[in-house]
């Protein structure tokens, strides 16, 4: 009987799936942005609560809209937005755009890395794999996202900068572009720094060459990089930190602290959370190449590289800088996608890693084409999630608190134009998914939110005379008005009658949702940005 070694010898295997091409990785990750394309065009589903909030931003342009995420996203979706395009093929756009600008990050550093096409190739399906992140990136996390992907490309121009400090302002740039993406980017401007000086000093140890840049050099244009960074992020700095909302406590609002939290419970979420994180398509193939190598005796030198090394320092000085972060503020919260602007650098390293010591052990070329079927069996899998997204949705309608993708949009923008009027609408909502499928809906409307208060109305709020109300949607019965927005509307709530209408959900027909409207003085809208 044939052992395993003879069956697989046994077994033809494509070429582009023994060895995958750039050509093929691409065209795979086509096929990936096209299948969830089509999942979206024929989906049931409205807006989900991101996708929503990021239309309600993008009634205008502004410094920053609320203080928890920075403005680059909205900007970009603004930016990329034709005119005769609706808001919701726009948010595809915005949302893929920086997934293939992140998988392509990918590449670019694995190429900064050494590797060759095939292994480039490789690491771009072993990434297009990870199953636990892919998930939630096809309707939330896009600000992780986008900061991922220029961390990503910023990584790739400091291993530049290393050998060239002429590239350091660029670095500068797009370390600005990072934070204006997502706030924990800091974390890695400041791990990506000092893991930089430790290269420049230990090379400078080294017997200085004529092509090598010296410490002095690398000072010098990194001051011009600091320069450069300074004036795309001041602006922005300026008007965060005088926002009323408590800029400077947002981070322990996020991360929950409690001062009688012990001391190792931070410790746990973050080794944990880091696990999550690379218990991926990487984890798993590293893992196996170690296995195998062990099990046939075979040692491959340790990468000597400087991107090999600064990627190494990156990511451990970066973990370090996190960790001892939320000790000291005895975090509560930790979720692995906080880690993805912070070390986007070690999920490439590993699988470049991984590859490269199965290409250069000839003893173990039957496991190289085993490691390419299972990548290709991970991208196969992250396919298969389609499926689940479909079958999701009417799962949670029979049981959700409150169902953002199953507001009926057009009928509630209908509702309120046929009592308030049909002419443009001034809406102070309740919340900001109730405000962006409105503004979606119908464009000449302008909508504010409780939600956000530190967010100014959009420009024409307070120029237009359109008739100014309050709306707000609750789930199975109709509910009070909410705090937030009573206290935003002031005492002309007690002064105007309630008016109700309900849908059955399209998800869940047994259920309804109740939509909740005032009208309001003209004078709660001309005053809405004071």
């Amino acid at each position: 009987m044939p052992g395993p070694c003879a069956i697989t010898t046994l077994i033809t295997v494509p070429e582009f799936i023994k060895r995958p091409t750039l050509l093929s990785a691409w065209v795979a990750v086509a096929v990936w942005v096209l299948a969830y394309g089509l999942l979206k065009a024929f989906s049931l589903d409205g807006l989900d609560i991101d996708s929503a909030e990021q239309v309600y931003f993008a009634q205008s342009w502004q410094l920053g809209y609320g203080t928890r995420q920075p403005p680059l996203y909205t900007w970009l979706m603004l930016w990329l937005k034709p005119a005769s395009l609706s808001w919701a093929v726009a948010l595809e756009i915005a949302r893929y755009f920086c997934l293939v600008l992140w998988l392509a990050g990918v590449q670019a550093l694995a190429r900064a890395c050494g590797a060759d096409r095939s292994v480039q190739a490789r690491v771009v399906l072993a990434h297009l794999g990870l199953l636990l992140a892919m998930w939630r990136v096809h309707d939330s996390l896009t600000h992780t996202v986008l900061a991922a992907a220029v961390t990503l490309w910023a990584s790739v121009a400091v291993i530049h900068a290393l050998a060239r400090p002429r590239w350091w302002p660029f670095v500068g740039l797009l370390a600005a572009l990072a934070c204006l993406s997502k706030l924990n980017a800091a974390l890695w401007c400041v791990s990506s720094l000092l893991a930089a000086w430790v290269m420049i000093l230990r090379t400078g140890k080294d017997q200085v060459q004529a092509d090598r840049a010296t410490p002095g050099m690398h000072f010098v244009w990194m001051l011009v990089a600091l320069l450069v960074f300074v004036a795309v992020i001041a602006p922005y700095a300026h008007w965060w930190l005088t926002q009323p909302s408590g800029s400077v406590a947002l981070a322990r609002r996020i991360v929950i602290s409690d001062e009688h939290a012990p001391m190792w419970k931070p410790l746990a979420y973050v080794l944990i959370g880091s696990l999550e994180y690379l218990l991926l398509t990487p984890l798993l193939l590293a893992a196996i190449v170690w296995r195998v190598r062990a099990g046939h005796a075979v040692r491959v030198p340790k990468s000597r590289t400087p991107a090999g090394q600064w990627l190494a320092w990156q990511t451990s000085v970066g973990l370090v800088i996190l960790l001892v972060t939320l000790m000291a503020m005895k975090a509560t919260h930790f979720t692995p996608r906080w880690l993805w602007p912070v070390i986007p650098g070690a999920t490439v390293c590993m699988c470049v890693g991984a590859f490269q010591a199965l290409d250069s052990i000839e003893a173990l070329s039957v496991w190289r084409t085993r490691m390419a079927l299972l990548t290709w069996a991970m991208v196969m899998l992250a396919f298969s999630v389609v499926g689940l997204r479909i079958w999701v949705p009417r799962v949670n309608a029979q049981r959700c608190v409150n169902c953002w993708t199953d507001r009926p949009a057009a009928s509630i923008s209908e509702d309120l134009h046929r009592r308030y009027g049909h002419q443009p609408l001034r809406v102070i909502t309740g919340d900001d998914h109730l405000a962006g499928i409105l503004a979606q809906v119908d464009a000449r409307d302008s909508t504010w939110t409780s939600g956000s208060v530190d967010l100014p109305p959009p420009d024409d709020f307070e120029l237009s005379h359109a008739p100014c109300i309050a709306a707000w949607v609750t789930m199975d019965k109709p509910q009070p008005m909410p705090t937030g927005l009573r206290h935003l509307v002031g005492p002309a709530t007690s002064e105007e009658e309630v008016n109700q209408s309900h849908w059955p959900m399209r998800l869940a027909p047994q259920r309804s949702i109740w939509l909740l409207s005032m009208a309001l003085p003209q004078t709660v809208c001309d005053k809405a940005r004071q």
